[in-house]
């Protein structure tokens, strides 16, 4: 996985901050794949809550500040059916810690 110690760090700590601390945080898409450079940071955030579009589009830019990468966020709530793009996250999702 390509997402440094440091980065994981600031993932964890602005999902807890803007999100929620019981929110399960996991990588998917080109960086689980060590042989690719560059790409963006694909999060899926799964909870049982609803994780309002204010609260991602808020993490997204702080994340994006800090990280220095571009960052997408989808959202899955475990209790619903998944779209198609949250059934390809899960698919292909990691744990990021």
């Amino acid at each position: 996985m390509r997402i440094t110690q440091t980065h994981r760090a600031i993932i964890l700590s602005g999902v807890e901050e803007y999100i929620d601390a019981d929110v399960e945080v996991l990588v998917f898409g080109s960086r689980l794949d060590d042989t690719k450079r560059g790409g963006s940071v694909d999060l899926l955030l799964t909870s049982k809550t609803e994780i309002s579009e204010l609260s991602c589009d808020e993490l997204k830019g702080i994340l994006e500040e800090y990280l220095k990468l571009p960052v997408n966020i989808v959202t899955y709530d475990p209790s619903d059916e998944p779209s198609p793009l949250q059934a390809k996250a899960l698919a292909e999702a990691l744990p990021i810690d």
